[in-house]
């Protein structure tokens, strides 16, 4: 069955409930999409070394990688603002917005990631987690006051990740221990879920929950 599908059918029910619930915040919800969506070509890499879903025509990567990018990229970009109940406002005009604030936060995060898996020859789930999170920092150095929303932002969006593949496995019975290879998998279950998951999710959280405000140049007020 395309259980992968339908778990990405589940996260696009939350992005489309976040897109109509908060309407002033279309553009930053597609913005985060937008940006997360290419990233769905990292399956190439981790399938089937890392986990072996079924996708559509059993292409690699599929449509879904990238479908599910872009709905786990709008949901975490604006699950703070919605709890919080924030809203944006202008801190500096675009153009001082530089190009190389962009340029930075992605070397950084790249330089990491080829580091860490050439020199320590870590597995790519635990490289593509140090990295992320190095890349949270970065913003938490040039925008101090993005630090709260990057950190609640992260645990916000890791209990939405981690309970929607809770409501898979109990669905389909047993489908993470299919899919996933725990032979690479070094850390605990925690509650079905591979420790690797619920870090992921954090971190992924962590650097695109103010990732809109950093590169747009907007802060938060209630």
């Amino acid at each position: 069955m395309y259980i992968y599908s339908i778990w990405v059918a589940i996260f696009g029910i939350v992005w489309l409930a976040l897109f109509l619930i908060r309407k002033d915040l279309k553009k930053e919800i597609l913005y985060g999409s937008l940006v997360a969506m290419p990233f769905g070509i990292s399956d190439i890499i981790f399938i089937p070394y890392y986990w072996n879903p079924k996708t559509l025509f059993n292409f690699v990567p599929g449509i879904e990688s990238f479908v599910f990018a872009f709905f786990l990229g709008g949901t975490a970009g604006v699950l703070y603002e919605v709890f919080a109940k924030n809203y944006l406002v202008k801190k500096r005009e675009r153009r001082e917005v530089k190009f190389s604030h962009y340029f930075w936060l992605i070397s950084i995060g790249l330089l990491s990631l080829i580091f860490l898996s050439i020199v320590f020859r870590m597995d790519l789930i635990y490289t593509s987690i140090v990295s992320m999170f190095i890349g949270a920092t970065v913003i938490w150095i040039s925008r101090k006051d993005l630090v709260g929303e990057s950190l609640i932002g992260g645990v916000l969006f890791l209990i939405v990740y981690f309970l929607s593949l809770r409501i898979i496995d109990f669905a389909f019975s047993d489908w993470i221990i299919n899919t996933w290879n725990l032979s690479v998998l070094r850390l605990p279950f925690v509650l079905g879920v591979p420790l690797e998951e619920i870090l992921w999710a954090l971190v992924f959280g962590m650097l695109w929950a103010p990732l809109y405000e950093d590169l747009r140049g907007y802060k938060l007020k209630k």
